[in-house]
């Protein structure tokens, strides 16, 4: 199991409605540029599920120790689907780049899913009203959170879906082995570890865990934090 780092966990537990936890990056794509007359979505959905052995930041997601006695760690989701991190819009017509912008700034806005894989990709098409931009062009912004990515995996992650040739390694990706996901004894035994390590944090830990309990017997006692 790998556990979050302070740093990364800290990402976790500061993101809220009002101040999401992610970064973006947009990338525009000149479809002349490839030999495929037309580029469909579901061929850059192929390409997405092709690679997602090349990063591994792909497939994990978050899996929190009961009562917060720990750092989380990183799991292989079980149930991963595709078709929900990858999406597919389109500008409505002129489709300039005010409403691209728009578009962008909406996108960022909204919150990822904690509890799947902490990123999305958005193929967002109609952008032939945006000045400079080839005919037919189309972006990907893509959303990763800030406890999954540093600078280095973020570029693993972008680098993995790119070839760096104008020749493309269509062979079916390996099959992989998801990692089995760690219980609650587990974690708990883990946690227990850890606290003996550091009993000052541990200290304010238990304390929190023992006002959860109290209040879980008498909801209607409240205690000072």
């Amino acid at each position: 199991m790998e556990q979050l780092s302070g740093f990364d966990a800290f990402f976790i537990k500061s993101e809220f409605k009002s101040a999401p936890q992610h970064i973006s990056h947009v990338y525009i794509y000149d479809p002349s540029s490839s030999d495929q007359a037309v580029i469909r979505f579901k061929d850059i959905l192929q390409n997405y599920q092709n690679r997602l052995h090349l990063a591994p930041v792909f497939r994990r997601q978050i899996k929190g120790v009961p009562f917060s006695l720990d750092d989380p760690y990183w799991v292989d989701a079980p149930d991963f689907d595709i078709e929900y991190h990858v999406r597919h819009i389109a500008l409505p017509k002129p489709g300039d780049w005010r409403q691209l912008c728009i578009q962008l700034a909406r996108l960022h806005s909204q919150n990822l899913d904690l509890s799947r894989p902490m990123w999305q990709a958005y193929v967002i098409e109609g952008l032939d009203g945006v000045d400079g931009m080839p005919p037919g062009a189309f972006a990907i912004m893509t959303k990763m959170h800030h406890a999954m990515v540093d600078g280095k995996a973020a570029l693993q992650m972008l680098e993995s879906i790119h070839d760096h040739t104008p020749t493309v390694d269509n062979s079916p990706p390996p099959e992989m082995t998801l990692e089995p996901e760690p219980d609650t004894p587990q974690l708990l035994m883990q946690a227990g570890k850890n606290m003996l390590k550091q009993p000052g944090k541990s200290f304010s830990k238990l304390k929190r865990l023992f006002q959860l309990l109290k209040r879980s017997v008498n909801p209607d006692v409240t205690t000072a934090n």
